[in-house]
């Protein structure tokens, strides 16, 4: 029993691993009934490919260089330390996710741009709050997608209360699964949702506000 409680346990963290959280957040918006389920599907397509590559792809591809330069001690990126380059790469990776939404021939819809750029954001400030304390990455992405989510179905109108009861669900699993592998304490998964959640929310909500 104990041992698959583990393996459930570590395939809720890694299908809710924080660097799939944008690829997540792009499907929902896409199938959200708004104006966004509306735009081409070649279009989606370039936004999904696109934000798969910079916010996933380069960053893990990155990992088996940091592992081989005895840069981070293991994959997993279980000690504090080790998340210092990691969180550096992945933030650089998502502000060049900007750039490269600012360089695409069409129009990016205002909504995509900010939550990058308070994602990237976020992680920013992941990386400073790891130099001296180990917070949950996994809680900061899942808190940041719930209230990325909200404020979205309350900017656009967006009927999404049973898919947001559904991130809430996931979210007391991410937990859980966290504190089951012992890779943190309750503090650091509850400032980790808090910090992701009220960030993203206060972000894009700023965002809104400077670019009216």
């Amino acid at each position: 029993m104990e041992k698959t409680q583990k393996k459930i346990s570590q395939f809720i963290s890694i299908i809710f691993h924080p660097l799939l959280i944008p690829s997540y957040t792009l499907l929902i918006i896409f199938n959200s009934g708004t104006f966004y389920s509306f735009i081409p599907f070649h279009t989606q397509r370039v936004f999904y490919v696109l934000i798969a590559l910079t916010t996933f792809v380069i960053p893990i591809s990155i990992m088996p260089f940091l592992l081989n330069l005895k840069i981070v001690s293991g994959f997993m990126l279980q000690e504090r330390k080790d998340r210092i380059i990691p969180l550096l790469i992945t933030s650089i990776s998502y502000f060049f996710t900007l750039y490269l939404l600012s360089r695409l021939p069409f129009h990016v819809p205002e909504f995509i741009n900010n939550y990058i750029f308070a994602s990237a954001l976020l992680i920013f400030i992941t990386l400073i709050i790891s130099m001296k304390w180990k917070i949950s990455a996994h809680a900061i992405g899942i808190g940041g997608l719930l209230g990325s989510i909200i404020i979205f179905s309350v900017a656009y109108y967006a009927n999404l209360v049973y898919l947001i009861s559904l991130i809430a669900i996931i979210s007391g699993l991410i937990a859980y699964a966290r504190l089951y592998l012992q890779e943190h304490k309750p503090f650091q998964i509850y400032s980790g949702f808090i910090l992701g959640f009220f960030g993203m929310i206060t972000m894009i909500y700023l965002s809104f506000i400077f670019q009216t």
